[in-house]
């Protein structure tokens, strides 16, 4: 019997809230997934929705193919609770992996069995990826089933070179999800996230979209300045004069200054880590 035929969903399986009608916008998203062979990033604002698109994929996929594994990819690890959330709501059952492998491991390694043996129908897996570049899920991955997804939320986080190595090549169904994923001085680093999960899907959905479209709550914004500590301070002025040292250098040498100096090499890691103690 085909996944979405009968009258009950298997305990753990996804379905579709009752409550739930997705936007017109969220429609065309997974209508744009599937278009494009089942991979792709999409791009869309904050707040707008992403996850439960994810999970409206997920659902599809089952319904269509009998989709056997979601698998999610946090950067954080309040992000796996909040998703958790989410997933309960679409009928879902979710294994938390994070933190001490002893207390996910062998709940994993029971349900992927049981997804083997045919006594399970789905398995929902929630990690961080600094879970996912560890040894204890690295070496479970070849035991994933061929109808799995991967979805990358915050993907823009996903671009670093250790975590690409870490992503299952195996797994076909890709999806990425994030607001920016375009990496910050790092052409690269965007690149090879696009090449794994995908292009930038159409139709982007951008903050000024979800504020025209009323998709998102209303709220107060208050920005709360933060000062640099002593040591971030002096941290920050000496990479500032490194830069700056650099820059001259460069235009000794080359008896000009034209040209824009965001895309010289030698300067990328120098404003990568300024740009990190910033952000931090």
């Amino acid at each position: 019997m085909h996944p979405s035929e009968g009258h009950e969903i298997p305990l753990g399986c996804p379905r579709i809230p009752a409550s739930l009608q997705l936007r017109q916008y969220q429609q065309e998203a997974v209508a744009s997934w599937f278009a494009n062979q089942g991979r792709g990033t999409l791009k869309m604002a904050t707040g707008s929705g992403k996850t439960i698109t994810a999970l409206a994929i997920a659902t599809s996929l089952y319904q269509q193919i009998g989709l056997q594994v979601l698998l999610v990819v946090c950067p954080y690890r309040h992000l796996v609770t909040q998703w958790a959330r989410e997933c309960e709501k679409f009928g879902l059952q979710p294994v938390l992996a994070f933190e001490n492998v002893r207390n996910w491991q062998s709940q994993l390694s029971t349900h992927l069995y049981n997804l083997r043996s045919g006594n399970q129908r789905f398995l929902t897996l929630i990690t961080t990826n600094a879970t996912l570049m560890s040894e204890g899920l690295q070496s479970q991955l070849k035991y994933f089933p061929d109808k799995t997804l991967i979805v990358g939320d915050e993907a823009h986080n996903l671009g670093a070179r250790q975590l690409e190595k870490s992503l299952p090549s195996r797994v076909g169904l890709r999806l990425a999800l994030s607001a920016t994923p375009e990496r910050y001085f790092d052409d690269e680093g965007t690149q090879s996230l696009f090449d794994y999960f995908g292009k930038v899907l159409e139709p982007e959905f951008t903050l000024k979209d979800a504020i025209q479209q009323g998709a998102l709550v209303h709220y107060l914004y208050y920005p709360i300045l933060v000062e640099l500590t002593e040591a971030e301070a002096r941290a920050y002025v000496k990479l500032t004069a490194r830069i700056g040292r650099a820059l001259l250098f460069q235009e000794r040498q080359n008896g000009s200054s034209k040209g824009n100096w965001e895309d010289r090499e030698e300067l990328k890691p120098l404003l990568m880590q300024r740009a990190r103690l910033i952000g931090a």
